[in-house]
Parts: structure tokens; C-alpha cells; sequence
């Protein structure tokens, strides 16, 4: 699929008429980041579409990391010394993420219940994201710039979680496991059921605002580094050239 993409890419890129103005630049990239800004936005929309465990009664500690990797196409309607670019990009996102959460529950007869969880959620959404960016002094062998972009893409994942409860009545205690999987879409229907209300998003929303720094290392060859918040915080490199 990537393979595919790239090459549509480039054939557009070969195939833009001679006369058109500015210079374009082909670029590709990597990025890792810890995405705990997600904490929120993961409890509130899918921790309740567990069955076995109760999040009202034991909180879940979240801990998450991630990585995206891209090709990008870019526009300087300014030339080769323009500040002002557009560009268009089609991103591999991973997020990966553990939930852990327990807690007890007892009764005047001292019985109780003790309560295990241990979850994961796998989040593999592409994107195609359009972004505007200034490079600050282009003319400059090395020189910052800014950006601005969104995206969106399906709602590819999964969740998965195992609950384990230890229940002791009279003396006597008994194990129970349970295991529940769900893709997202899954989850998604499940708790729009449940809760009557609409699922406030049908795909995935990516939000980009980077500072970057980027430096020609042979003619029209740059290599460039950015500290950005992509639905999290990121840092990245990558490498473009421009033509």
C-alpha cells in the first residue's frame, strides 16, 4: 500500500506542467513521542466499553508511546527563496498505550471481591494531512520554521483487556478470568448503544503545530528536525529535497 502511494506521488510530481510556478519538495519522516496527552480522550471514550471492570470504582493508570512515520509533497508558490508553503501528506500513525487498575469491594459479612485489570489498546490510523508552513530566512544554509496542519483517517485499532476477580465468601475464594477484545468501531457501536448518544467522531482527527529547524546539507538536499504537538508531543526528523 505504501509502495503504491509513494509512486502516486512522485508520478503527480512528474507529471505537474513545466510552466507552473514556485519549486516543489519531496520529503519523508519519522517521529516518536509519548502520547499521555490522549489520558482523557482514551477514559472518556472507551474504558467504558469494558464489561468486567467498573473505572467508577478502581482508576485506571494510563501509560502510552507511539510513533508515525510519512511522505510529504510541498508547494513554495514563492520559489526556491519563499517562505510560504502547502503541503500534503500521508502518514502512518501508531499508538500504543496499557491501562492497570484494581480495587476491593467488601460486604458487612466480610466477603469480598478483589478486582485486577490489565489492558492494552493498539491504534494504527493512516492520515492524509494537509499542512501550511514559513520557513523564517530561507535563504539561510540553516533556518526555523513553523507549521500548522490537520488530518483525518479511520478509526483503525483495537482494545483489549483481562479482568481477574478473586471473590472469598466464608473462607472459600474463587477465580474468575475474563478476556474482552474489541476493534474500535466496535467499541464505538457498543457504547452508542448503551448510552443513547452519538459517538462524537466517525473517523481520526489529527491536529499538527511544529517548530522546526532545517539545513541544507548538499545542494537542494536539507535535513530538518521539529519539536511539534501531533495528538501528542512529538519530535521528528526527516529528510527532503527539494526540485
Amino acid at each position: 500500500m505504501r509502495k503504491k502511494i509513494a509512486g502516486a506521488i512522485l508520478f503527480a510530481i512528474i507529471c505537474l506542467p513545466t510552466f507552473a510556478q514556485g519549486n516543489w519538495e519531496i520529503s519523508a519522516h519519522y517521529s516518536s513521542w509519548s502520547i499521555n496527552v490522549m489520558k482523557d480522550y482514551i477514559e472518556e471514550n472507551f474504558v467504558d466499553a469494558f464489561e468486567y471492570y467498573d473505572p467508577t470504582k478502581g482508576a485506571l493508570n494510563f501509560d502510552s508511546n507511539g510513533n508515525n512515520m510519512g511522505l510529504m509533497v510541498r508547494f513554495y508558490p514563492g520559489g526556491k527563496e519563499g517562505a510560504f508553503s502547502l503541503g500534503v501528506s500521508y502518514e502512518r500513525n501508531n499508538f500504543k498505550g496499557t491501562l492497570t487498575g484494581s480495587y476491593i469491594e467488601t460486604d458487612n459479612h466480610g466477603n469480598r471481591a478483589e478486582v485486577t485489570a490489565n489492558g492494552l489498546f493498539d491504534l494504527t490510523p493512516h492520515s492524509f494531512n494537509f499542512s501550511i508552513r514559513w520557513d523564517l530566512f530561507p535563504s539561510g544554509a540553516v533556518h526555523p520554521y513553523i507549521g500548522l496542519g490537520v488530518g483525518i483517517g479511520p478509526l483503525n485499532g483495537k482494545l483489549s483487556m483481562e479482568t481477574i476477580t478473586k471473590t472469598t465468601i466464608n473462607g472459600s475464594t474463587i477465580t474468575d478470568r475474563e478476556y474482552e477484545e474489541l476493534t474500535l468501531e466496535e467499541a464505538i457501536e457498543k457504547l452508542e448503544i448503551e448510552e443513547g448518544e452519538n459517538y462524537p467522531f466517525s473517523f481520526f482527527p489529527v491536529l499538527h503545530v511544529c517548530v522546526g529547524l532545517k539545513g541544507e546539507i548538499l545542494p537542494n538536499i536539507y535535513l530538518m528536525g521539529e519539536a511539534a504537538f501531533y495528538d501528542g508531543i512529538i519530535f521528528r526528523g526527516g529528510v527532503a529535497v527539494r526540485l
